[in-house]
C-alpha cells in the first residue's frame, strides 16, 4: 500500500458531517482547518510494516492530533533559528491516541482483506477522538489548564526538551493569567537553567539572548491582532 492509499483513508475520514470544515492538505495527507487564531490538523504518520495480530503485511497508519494558536508562535519568528516555513508549520499542542487513552496505530493489510471493516474503525475512533481534543483545546484558556495550570497544580511537570515551550508558555500566561506571570516565569527559567546544564542542545542555542527575548516578550502587547 501506498500514499495514494492513505489519502483515500484520510479522505474518508473527512465525510463525517464533524469534518465538513476541514480539508485535505496533499502535501502530507493532512485533514486540516484554519481558522483566525491558527489550525487544526489530522497528521497521518504511517509506513509499511506486519500486523502481530492477524499475521498478515499492513500499512500502518498513527494519527497525529495538532493545534496551533498563532499568537503563541508569531512574534518569535523573529528570535527562531528554524527556516520561517518550518516555524510557521510548529504546532502549540499534539496527541497521538495512546495520550488519550485510546487507539494509537491502525492497520490496512497488504492484500486488502478487512478493508471496509478496518476503514470504519479509522473513521470511527479519528472522529470521536477529533471532538474531544478539538473542542476541548480551542482556546488559550484550554492551552493554559492543560500546560501549565497542571503543571501548578503539580499534576504534570514541564517538558524538558526543545525551547519553543518556553515563550509559549510565557505569551499564554501572560494572556490568560497575567497574574501568574512571575510565578510562571520563575519556574520555567529554573526548568531552562536545569536543561542548560544537561546541555539541551536547543536551550544552548538561546540560552544567550534570553535576556533580551525575554524583555522584548515581557514589553509586547500579545491581545493586538497583529498576532493572530
Amino acid at each position: 500500500m501506498n500514499k495514494k492509499d492513505v489519502l483515500f483513508i484520510m479522505e474518508a475520514i473527512t465525510l463525517d458531517p464533524y469534518f465538513k470544515d476541514y480539508r485535505i492538505r496533499k502535501s502530507d495527507n493532512a485533514i486540516y482547518s484554519k481558522s483566525e487564531i491558527g489550525w487544526q490538523r489530522i497528521v497521518p504518520h504511517y509506513y509499511n510494516t506486519y500486523d502481530l495480530s492477524r499475521n498478515e503485511l499492513a500499512l500502518e497508519i498513527t494519527p497525529f492530533y495538532e493545534i496551533r494558536f498563532n499568537v503563541l508562535h508569531k512574534w518569535f519568528e523573529k528570535y527562531s533559528k528554524k527556516q520561517i516555513k518550518t516555524q510557521r508549520d510548529d504546532c502549540s499542542l499534539i496527541f497521538v491516541g495512546d495520550k488519550l487513552g485510546t487507539i494509537n496505530e491502525f492497520y490496512f493489510l497488504e492484500n486488502r482483506k478487512d478493508f471496509d471493516k478496518d476503514l470504519k474503525r479509522i473513521k470511527e475512533e479519528v472522529t470521536a477522538i477529533s471532538k474531544v481534543v478539538f473542542s476541548k483545546y480551542t482556546t488559550l484558556e484550554g492551552y493554559y489548564d492543560y500546560c501549565i495550570g497542571d503543571v501548578l497544580k503539580g499534576e504534570r511537570k514541564l517538558p524538558d526538551v526543545s525551547f519553543e515551550w518556553v515563550i509559549e508558555y510565557l505569551i499564554v500566561t501572560r494572556l490568560v493569567a497575567p497574574s501568574y506571570y512571575e510565578k510562571v516565569k520563575r519556574l520555567v527559567l529554573e526548568q531552562v537553567d536545569f536543561m542548560k546544564r544537561r546541555n539541551e542542545p536547543n536551550v544552548k542555542m538561546y540560552y544567550n539572548e534570553l535576556p533580551v527575548i525575554l524583555e522584548d516578550l515581557e514589553n509586547t502587547d500579545f491581545s493586538s491582532d497583529k498576532w493572530k
